[in-house]
């Protein structure tokens, strides 16, 4: 059912905004702000719980963002600013300390309020702007501080200006939405324009469709909620719903035009809008190899080889286990304003990837979801793993396991608050896991006990296999189109993924051979035109015997098939018996022909084969 929330309206009228834009700016400064005397400029007009960031008028948005009004050197240097974000907030709470003793007071004062750790300062402003507003502005930077300042105290600093009142375009947005996704993941952020609530407001509310693909009206509401008056005008509302449907389109993984969709893209196009969204190391990793790809091929090596989850894997379900708690507080959240309905128990959890369903005309449709939920043609067990992202046995030691377990309904947005408020305070005492860092490490294996390569490769082969790494071996290998169950439990999987984020932590967690197969030559051939084009296998036969057969390929076609072979040859590597089979099935996927046509394709099959052989089997 898709719950329909009231459409945001803008705080401005339609005249005081045309006013906003004739009236000269140093004017605009003393009626609108108070001019030397500005409001945003100090804490005099502002109660305590009006200033996060003691002197400054600043509220927390989420457990790690803070929407604040932009800091003068003057306020900097009197409120300790930069002491305040790197230091712990021992704010004195007579309550407490009247019912429960100093000594419990300390306890409860240092567990509720953790250490603030702002990493980052993201500024909105142009240089230059309100210039008649409080303190005279720095004249090398045109703002009201030195960003130096920050950045010689290890904060970040970045700037994304965009006019007042107004918007950027949407590319704009696009990398400052981004920028903040990556900075999150190094520590907290605080954001801020001239008085934290328009500009701000725009760019926290879009990193929450991107991160969290909540409906436009939802992320308004929410950041309105934390941050009362933010998003003031129509042009940045109608910002956030056209960064929100250019996202829709890009989020998709399975294109499916009677779902609404999209059409197939090829790869290319795939890739482009993948490097959209992307960002730091991720975008470089996977700069020429789609996601889904890389993620299946890596889920998939793990299982069949009875190894660990590999780094990327963990990095991810990690990432969206966050994102889970993150969502269950928004979701409370807008409850609680009457801007969400309650959601019936048995939905609470299923739907923990997503808050409710984009605005009708952005959205997703879900009328396939529920039908498919419904069946019962797959076992029990297999659905309460779908709707309650329970970890795989091979994971189930690991500590990511306990944060993905279903948040209960009891719980309270306050004391999710400090849940989260606990995982931030962990995670400032140890290494950082930012997203932009997830493909980052690999697993290595001990060469010393072997002489060389080969070898390696032959104890490889003599490894005996176990029955997961022949079943995926016989599901790769399988011709024969997929029994009803594995589609619709495939379809099931490609819906998550097209309309929730936590649909990558679902895919995770899949260990039927069957489906994730299914998923992997169905991602393949749902592509507008096949990754080897006729002319494609005409260059491919023309190689010459002293050069790399790929060389004549795109970078995109080339990484991308040296991903596929990878994967197989960790499956083939433990039945070797299953290689033709395997190998013709990956022909088939890349050519999009039928099975009938896959033996005049002799030569291509020989040219993988003997590749494989060369340069894969010696690197097991």
């Amino acid at each position: 059912m898709q719950n329909h929330v009231p459409v945001p309206q803008p705080a401005y009228s339609q005249a005081r905004e045309n006013l906003v834009r004739v009236i000269p700016p140093k004017l605009l400064c003393l009626l609108a702000c108070g001019g030397v005397d500005c409001r945003y400029e100090g804490p005099e007009c502002w109660k305590a719980n009006q200033q996060v960031i003691r002197g400054v008028f600043s509220s927390w948005v989420t457990d790690d963002i803070i929407a604040m009004a932009r800091p003068s050197k003057l306020l900097i240097d009197k409120y300790d600013i930069i002491e305040q974000f790197q230091r712990y907030c021992l704010e004195f709470n007579s309550e407490v300390h009247n019912s429960c003793g100093w000594w419990h007071c300390v306890l409860l004062i240092y567990d509720l309020f953790p250490r603030l750790n702002i990493r980052s300062i993201i500024n909105m402003q142009m240089p230059g702007e309100h210039a008649h507003c409080g303190p005279p502005l720095d004249p090398k930077s045109g703002f009201t501080y030195s960003p130096q300042t920050f950045m010689e105290n290890d904060i970040f600093f970045y700037n994304f200006g965009m006019p007042d009142f107004c918007v950027s375009p949407l590319v704009n947005i696009i990398d400052g939405v981004k920028v903040l996704a990556f900075a999150v993941g190094e520590g907290r952020v605080a954001v801020h324009c001239h008085a934290g609530l328009g500009r701000t407001g725009v760019l926290i509310a879009c990193y929450l469709i991107y991160t969290l693909r909540i409906s436009p009206s939802e992320a308004v509401h929410y950041v309105r909620i934390k941050r009362p008056r933010s998003i003031q005008t129509r042009a940045q509302i109608s910002q956030i719903f056209d960064f929100a449907r250019l996202l829709s389109a890009q989020l998709v993984q399975y294109p499916d035009p009677s779902l609404r969709h999209g059409s197939p893209v090829t790869l290319q196009h795939y890739l482009n809008r993948q490097a959209l969204l992307l960002h730091g190391q991720e975008a470089r990793t996977l700069r020429y190899i789609p996601k889904v790809v890389y993620l299946l091929c890596m889920h998939i090596s793990c299982l069949s080889m009875g190894l660990p989850a590999a780094p990327e894997i963990h990095a991810e379900l990690e990432k969206r286990s966050e994102l889970r708690i993150l969502t269950r507080v928004v979701r409370e959240t807008l409850v609680s304003k009457q801007f969400l309905p309650l959601l019936r128990q048995d939905h609470n959890i299923a739907r923990v990837g997503s808050v409710s369903s984009w605005d009708g005309q952005l959205g997703f449709s879900e009328r396939n979801r529920d039908l498919l939920r419904d069946k019962r043609s797959y076992s029990d067990s297999d659905l309460s793993m779908m709707a309650d992202l329970e970890m795989s046995p091979w994971l189930a030691k690991d500590a990511i396991g306990s944060e993905l377990r279903p948040v209960s309904s009891k719980t309270t947005p306050t004391s999710l608050h400090l849940t989260t408020n606990n995982r931030a305070q962990t995670r400032a005492k140890q290494p950082s896991k930012s997203s932009g860092r997830m493909f980052k490490s690999t697993v290595k294996k001990d060469q010393s006990k072997y002489s060389s390569n080969i070898e390696l490769c032959r104890s490889t082969h003599n490894v005996r296999p176990t029955s997961v790494a022949r079943a995926i071996a016989k599901a790769m290998a399988d011709q024969s189109p997929p029994e009803e169950s594995i589609l619709q439990r495939s379809s099931l999987l490609q819906e998550e993924l097209n309309s929730s984020e936590c649909g990558w932590a679902l895919l995770m967690t899949e260990t039927n051979p069957q489906v994730l197969t299914c998923l992997l030559w169905t991602w393949l051939e749902k592509l507008k035109d096949p990754v080897l084009g006729g002319e494609d296998i005409v260059r491919l036969s023309c190689v010459e015997p002293n050069r790399k057969p790929f060389c004549v390929l795109k970078k995109s076609q080339r990484h991308t098939i040296y991903c596929l072979l990878s994967c197989i040859n960790k499956v083939t590597s433990l039945c070797p018996h299953r290689e033709d089979a395997v190998l013709q099935r990956l022909i088939r996927a890349l050519t999009k022909r039928p099975q009938e046509e896959i033996e005049s394709l002799a030569r291509l099959l020989n040219l993988i084969r003997t590749h494989l052989r060369e340069n894969f089997l010696n690197n097991c």
